[in-house]
């Protein structure tokens, strides 16, 4: 490969979006409402690098499509250079990256029009477009970085930046208390990603991918010693809390839904390709110590299991599109963690590209409909919007179908490859993600028929209206990404997609996949059913899920009433989130909080009074003996005579 050109697209894939960044902050008084186009002009130079990085890794001989590309040494310690500021270019790199920067550019051409009310930018427009540019250079660094300082660093940035766009709305309560929720349920899982980083920097003697891989692959330490399994395992759970944090799952899933109090096109950034995908890739990155450690592993799949099937039950009965959209991406991100807790991360992987089209597609959609319903989300105070605002159903039916993986659309290829390799390895994870899939397919379409079938009803004072061309064009270009992106990866047609990926898995996950051990993707039996059996039962799921969401919330809209009144605990359960957050508010912030104001009334009453009773002694005093300083000459005399006859006394005595 062409280290010179994957570096300069490198460089530019970082300061492309720095830049616009740096731009639309500096000169917002002169750009005001024109401050978008450095940022659109910076996210689409460097999706123009991810595309040519892609283009000359995909042109590259597949056993020479990884390189490291150092830029500058960064921390030397006298005998060479400790961490180096260096990129990481292999086929994963190029997909991340892909995904990365081609939604972040739609996105952003999104908010131009989403960002304004009457062709007027609304208050902070220009901070908005800076933090966008911002967000993509923290997750690019993230990405590229060749060894876990920058990724490390990368990571925090993005959390950073998330933290900013959440709550960009810093005015209203419930965005400001969003925003610190996500950063400190953030910090919790990155307290345990920072230990991670140490061990492995304590028995390995390096943050440098190469290094750590080779060693853990060989099972030996930087000194040269037999690696245990246990410390594989304590390093590999240390990394997974930070990815449960970034990537929103059991038990530090509560951050993500609170978060739609920031803007849509924030939602469809953060919340479908980039960041809450981070945990992901981290994961898949890190393959060589996952893999090493059945037990770490075991813990992925489970945790990845019991999410998907834990937040699409919770999706069940929400009525914020919004908030249903982010129950489902927790449930999907939960899919992919399964998908790579089970050895098939090419296929989680897979999920992870097709995931982003549609899910764009959809918090995209979501943020139409808010903007055309003037800033209402709430599915129970409209209906029938099809035939007012025809673009909009038109791509949100696409982005659903696709969601719910309904037959021949990229969310279903996907979805299906990962419980097959889930029924492979465990027949009740396979269970737990047939099951997701069916609620998944019923949630998203009762959120479908309850907004856009029915009799058309909007809020009161509201004018309906189709959205711009700024807003339509990345909801068609996404729409078409949601129909066509599956098929990469599709067997009979070509499974490119994985055999692309195939050499940076080649010696982890693939090696101990018991699929690919025992031959078991490949059917083990000839005929249609050893091929296409549990595609079929995917795909038939999503369909009864579909007719049902079809029964129940339109034809007839009574049995909906019925199922809450006949299970109104079960319903109450789901609707307030298993109350969970009541679990952490009595658990944990209730006694922090107590233990805080102890704190302040150990400060305030016993330090102070400390403090005060140490100086009362010396002002004490000094109240009493000022009395002897009244500036009489005579009471001086008297004094002096007085203290002169004490001396002497003193001497004759003794």
């Amino acid at each position: 490969m062409n280290a010179e050109t994957l570096k300069l697209c490198g460089l530019i894939i970082l300061l492309g979006p720095l830049v616009g960044a740096l731009l639309a902050g500096a000169l917002a008084p002169v750009l005001r409402g024109r401050s978008h186009w450095p940022a659109i002009l910076g996210v689409g130079a460097a999706f123009a690098g991810a595309v040519q990085v892609l283009r000359v890794i995909s042109g590259a001989p597949v056993g020479a499509r990884h390189l490291r590309v150092p830029i500058y040494s960064w921390i030397a310690d006298g005998a060479g250079s400790w961490f180096n500021v260096e990129f990481l270019f292999d086929p994963l790199t190029s997909v991340m990256l892909l995904v990365v920067t081609g939604i972040s550019l739609l996105v952003v051409i999104y908010s131009r029009d989403y960002m304004r009310h009457h062709d007027h930018p609304e208050r902070g427009y220009e901070r908005f477009f800076a933090f966008l540019a911002l967000f993509v250079f923290a997750m690019c660094n993230l990405v590229l970085g060749g060894n876990f300082l920058l990724l490390y660093l990368g990571w925090e940035a993005v959390g950073l930046c998330s933290y900013l766009l959440i709550g960009f709305y810093y005015e209203r309560p419930a965005a400001a208390a969003a925003a610190k929720k996500a950063f400190l349920v953030n910090r919790v899982g990155d307290f345990g990603f920072g230990l991670g980083l140490l061990l492995i920097y304590l028995h390995f003697g390096s943050l440098q991918y190469d290094v750590v891989f080779d060693l853990v692959q060989r099972g030996l330490d930087a000194a040269g010693q037999p690696l245990g399994e246990g410390l594989l395992t304590a390093i590999a759970l240390l990394l997974l809390c930070g990815a449960c944090g970034k990537s929103a799952q059991l038990p530090l899933h509560v951050w993500l839904p609170d978060a739609m109090e920031g803007p849509s096109p924030v939602s469809a950034l953060i919340h479908a390709a980039t960041m809450v995908t981070a945990g992901v890739f981290m994961i898949a990155r890190c393959g060589a110590i996952f893999s090493a450690s059945p037990t770490a592993m075991h813990v992925v799949a489970a945790v990845g299991a019991l999410t998907a099937l834990f937040a699409a039950t919770i999706a069940l009965v929400q009525t914020d599109m919004k908030r249903i959209l982010a129950y489902s991406t927790i449930s999907q991100l939960g899919y992919m963690f399964l998908g790579v807790g089970v050895y098939a991360a090419d296929s989680a992987v897979f999920h992870l590209y097709t995931h982003a089209f549609f899910k764009a597609l959809l918090f995209l959609g979501a943020g139409s409909v808010m903007h055309a319903m003037g800033g209402i989300i709430d599915v129970r105070h409209f209906g029938g919007l099809r035939r007012l605002l025809p673009w909009t159903f038109a791509t949100f039916l696409i982005g659903s179908l696709a969601l719910a993986g309904f037959p021949s659309l990229s969310g279903f290829f996907s979805k299906d490859e990962i419980i097959h390799h889930a029924l492979t390895a465990h027949w009740l994870l396979g269970g737990m993600g047939l099951l997701t899939a069916l609620l998944t397919a019923f949630y998203t379409f009762r959120m479908v028929f309850l907004a856009f079938f029915g009799r058309e009803r909007v809020p009161e004072g509201v004018h309906a209206h189709e959205s711009g061309a700024w807003m339509l064009l990345p909801l068609v270009v996404l729409s078409i990404g949601a129909i066509v992106a599956g098929y990469v990866g599709f067997e009979p047609v070509s499974r490119r997609f994985h055999e692309f990926l195939s050499p940076v898995f080649a010696g982890t996950f693939v090696a101990r996949n018991p699929a690919h051990a025992h031959g078991a993707h490949a059917a083990v039996a000839s005929g249609f059913w050893a091929h296409y059996g549990l595609m079929v039962v995917s795909g038939g799921l999503a369909i009864v899920g579909i007719l049902a969401a079809y029964l129940i919330f339109v034809a007839e809209p009574w049995l909906a009433g019925l199922a809450r009144a006949t299970w109104p605990r079960a319903h109450r359960t789901l609707w307030n989130k298993y109350y969970v957050d009541e679990l952490y508010a009595g658990g944990i912030v209730g006694p922090a909080r107590t233990t805080g104001r102890v704190c302040v009334g150990l400060d305030d009453y016993l330090i102070d009074g400390l403090l005060w009773l140490i100086t009362a002694v010396p002002q004490g005093l000094a109240f009493a003996l000022r009395g002897f300083q009244g500036g009489a000459m005579q009471s001086y005399a008297v004094t002096m005579v007085a203290g002169a006859a004490v001396i002497v006394l003193a001497v004759f005595w003794m």
